[in-house]
């Protein structure tokens, strides 16, 4: 009975943590602090853990900075830009760093530091000069950098970047040693309730947030499937510039043959200078998962096939979503998504509109794999070693003292 009482407060628990606002955060040091040594993979750190990271960070001869986002998630780290390279150059380019996937409230850590002894003060070219003492700078973006509402995420993360970039430059050129901890206030994927303050997850569907004027969105007239992004894609020719895709006006029918039970063609016709070009989606349906294989890209009655450059998919009943950019090619030809992009065929709810996204994150990290691999070896030797030990047999026959010797005589 009490094993079950554990089970059953463990998930309790399990429930309660996944609803809380959680959010990424990654430090950094340009000097003698080796933030190598600190454990890695820690998949969730809470509000005392990061008070406590942040305090072992800190000595006399180290200057300790926090930079805070209003909003910060996973996706804003594994966001690339149109060089394929992260938003974040900074941290890409630092060698001396350590990433912290999920880190409970740290202003709230932040504060705690303040209470016990240090002084939390802004940022400022001055802020270390004429100060002595346990000084822990706080550089908050949202008062340094004022965004315009139509700046795409990918811009404001951006500038982001070059603000904490010049942030650190600035106090290593200053400082031997500094650390810098990179954060946010709160998760965009998490909410309080407007009744109370507890927090729930928000789901994640692209058509509920719909900030541009102009999306590039394809309904099949089934209801069968959904592709969204939030502007229209833009088209590059043997490494020519790259040519926004405009609506056709002539013909806004959208094409569809599910002719067939395991593959799906959704497209419609587009101008680009004022050529007629034609996309269709080709979806594949293997068992209980399903992909987006390639583009058929038709112009002047020519037509060839466009293959993303990473794997398009997900299980059965689940949405695909990317932040961008997606990009489709054959080598001359370059189809590009560049802000965010969904898709779902084969829909199951009535109405067309997206199912969860199926999580792009991978679950196995290299340890786990490291420790299934020793444990199949070590349960192979432990199997083989009772299976010899189980097929050892004894004599079961003896000679009897009291009968007969066996005597064998040996001619010289």
């Amino acid at each position: 009975m009490s094993y079950y009482l554990v089970l059953v407060v463990g998930l309790l628990s399990a429930l309660s943590l996944s609803a809380t606002n959680e959010v990424p955060s990654i430090a950094i040091s340009c000097g003698n602090t080796k933030l190598e040594t600190l454990p890695k993979y820690q998949q969730s750190l809470g509000t005392l853990e990061f008070n406590k990271l942040l305090f072992s960070l800190w000595d006399e001869n180290t200057k300790l900075v926090m930079v805070l986002d209003n909003e910060l998630s996973l996706e804003d780290f594994t966001m690339k830009g149109t060089d394929g390279h992260s938003l974040f150059q900074l941290f890409e380019n630092t060698k001396n760093r350590r990433f912290f996937p999920s880190v409970d409230q740290p202003e709230k850590a932040l504060e705690m530091l303040s209470k016990n002894g240090f002084a939390v003060k802004v940022y400022n070219g001055d802020t270390y000069g004429n100060s002595s003492g346990k000084i822990i700078a706080l550089a908050d973006l949202n008062e340094n950098i004022h965004d315009s509402n139509d700046d795409s995420r990918q811009t404001t993360l951006l500038k982001h970047n070059n603000e904490v970039s010049k942030i650190f430059n600035s106090l290593c050129t200053q400082y031997t040693n500094v650390v810098l901890v990179f954060s946010g206030k709160m998760n965009p994927w998490i909410e309080k309730s407007e009744a109370s303050n507890a927090h729930h997850l928000v789901t994640r569907h692209l058509m509920a947030v719909d900030g541009k004027s102009e999306i590039f969105k394809i309904v099949d007239p089934k209801g069968k499937s959904l592709i969204y992004s939030v502007g229209y894609p833009t088209l590059s020719i043997d490494n020519g510039p790259d040519t926004p895709l405009e609506p056709s006006n002539t013909n806004t029918n959208v094409y569809l043959d599910d002719s067939r039970e395991s593959l799906l063609k959704v497209g419609t016709t587009f101008l680009v200078n004022d050529t007629k070009i034609t996309l269709r989606f080709r979806f594949e349906r293997i068992t209980f998962t399903w992909e987006l294989k390639s583009i058929e890209y038709e112009r002047d009655n020519s037509v060839v096939l466009l293959t993303p450059k990473q794997q398009i998919g997900a299980q059965k009943g689940l949405s695909y979503f990317s932040p961008g950019p997606v990009i489709f090619s054959n080598g001359t030809i370059v189809l590009k998504f560049n802000d965010k992009f969904q898709v779902q065929p084969w829909l199951t709810s009535e109405s067309p509109k997206f199912s969860d996204p199926q999580e792009q994150n991978s679950f196995f990290t290299p340890p786990i794999l490291a420790g299934l691999f020793v444990t199949a070896i070590m349960l192979f030797i432990v199997t083989w070693g009772i299976t010899m030990i189980m097929d050892i047999k004894t004599m079961d026959r003896f000679d009897d003292p009291k009968g007969k010797t066996i005597t064998i005589n040996v001619a010289e």
